[in-house]
């Protein structure tokens, strides 16, 4: 059904826009003067890329994490709760907010409509939904327990956003003081230390080292900021094309797993990241090679999915999964064990998930260590640079009051 995007003005006379779905403008307009919207501009919704038939459809790019979460929160109730498929499909359309997602799962609605699975009315938006979330829809569908699967996916969904948001939200802080630590570096140097040291110009007392020092660097950098800035930019910029590329992307996550506490904190997230994944993948039914093809990507580090690559292949001969998972190196000893125990006793989504919650709880203590350890050294590298430069200016005013007097 087409997506119509308005312009209106409410009963109360405050001004609305959004989008509504409708078969017709007509209808359109018809279900906004029951909302109690009157609309001044109604248009159909036109999207970013063409599909099958001519048929245009959204890109999917864009939506955010947490209106996603929450969406599959809100479907797996209503799923649960024994609302038709088409049902509950039409009420997240009509309940959210986020114009993007309205108008995707407008249309996964309209394909599920068509008489297409769920799975494949998604899979038309690799954007948004996920190989996991793609996997688990289809064998809840295929074993008739979809209603469980969304409830476990959107569990999943949740664990993974709160995951994100704590190193996002305990990382924001230190980011912010080394742009204010560079900030006040930059101005000093450039502006502050050529202004003061003007005074020591027509003096004839040799001034100290760290002055001469200071007094270079301040001026190469108000001479040559441009070159500075444009080496930065660059520097950034190769790192940037470097890192994207197979073998610099091989080499950055093998060099970052070795940086003290940051390569620790790394590793904990992408252990974590694995077992609630395989726990949540084969709890739901998925098979345990295709789970792991698919947990391979979740990990977001190069060495350790080469790790679980060549696993898999010994996986598929027959192995164990722990064994092969032990002998690549990359996996903590407690991981291995817990998946060898779960084998042994048929409990191995529940020992993936003991690990997780091990290791989610880990992850949040080493965030709030690198933290702590993060906040005091930027405060100490900032104030040594403050002390330096106070130093270069105040060791020749002494020389200078010396003579004076």
């Amino acid at each position: 059904m087409p997506m119509f995007e308005y312009k209106g003005v409410g009963a109360s006379g405050k001004a609305s826009k959004g989008m509504i779905e409708a078969d017709s403008s007509k209808t359109a307009r018809f279900k906004l003067k029951q909302k109690g919207i009157y609309p001044t501009e109604l248009k159909e919704k036109t999207a970013d890329k063409t599909g099958k038939g001519g048929k245009k459809t959204f890109s999917g790019s864009g939506v955010k994490m947490k209106n996603l979460t929450m969406m599959i929160r809100q479907l797996s109730t209503l799923v649960k709760a024994r609302i038709p498929l088409d049902e509950a499909l039409a009420a997240l359309v009509e309940q959210t907010d986020d114009n993007k997602l309205k108008g995707i799962m407008s249309q996964v609605r309209e394909s599920v409509n068509e008489g297409k699975s769920l799975a494949d009315s998604c899979r038309m938006f690799p954007k948004v939904f996920s190989p996991i979330f793609i996997a688990m829809i289809q064998v809840g569908e295929a074993s008739g327990n979809l209603d469980l699967v969304l409830v476990r996916l959107a569990s999943f969904a949740e664990a993974q956003f709160e995951l994100r948001n704590k190193v996002v939200g305990a990382m924001a802080y230190p980011l912010f003081m080394m742009i204010a630590g560079t900030g006040i570096t930059i101005f000093l140097f450039a502006f502050a230390v050529p202004k003061i040291t003007e005074v020591f110009a027509g003096s004839k007392i040799p001034l100290p080292t760290l002055t001469v020092v200071m007094i270079s660097i301040s001026g190469f950098m108000s001479s040559y900021w441009y070159v500075i800035i444009g080496g930065i930019f660059g520097i950034f910029s190769f790192f940037k094309w470097y890192t994207s590329t197979v073998k610099g992307r091989e080499w950055w996550d093998a060099v970052s797993l070795k940086i003290p506490a940051y390569g620790k904190l790394k590793r904990m997230i992408a252990v974590s990241r694995f077992a609630r994944t395989l726990s949540t993948m084969i709890g739901s039914g998925v098979q345990v090679l295709e789970a792991i093809d698919i947990v391979k990507d979740v990990v977001d580090n190069a060495v350790i999915r080469k790790a679980l690559i060549q696993s898999r292949e010994s996986i598929s001969e027959g192995k164990s999964i722990a064994g092969p998972l032990k002998a690549s190196g990359q996996f903590p000893p407690i991981l291995t064990h817990m998946i060898a125990v779960g084998e042994k006793t048929g409990e191995l989504e529940e020992m993936l998930n003991v690990v997780s919650d091990s290791y989610d709880s880990q992850v949040d203590n080493a965030i709030k260590s690198v933290t702590r350890l993060l906040e005091p050294l930027m405060i100490l590298v900032m104030g040594g640079v403050i002390a330096l430069v106070a130093l270069s200016i105040f060791m020749p005013m002494l020389q200078l009051n010396n003579l004076a007097g």
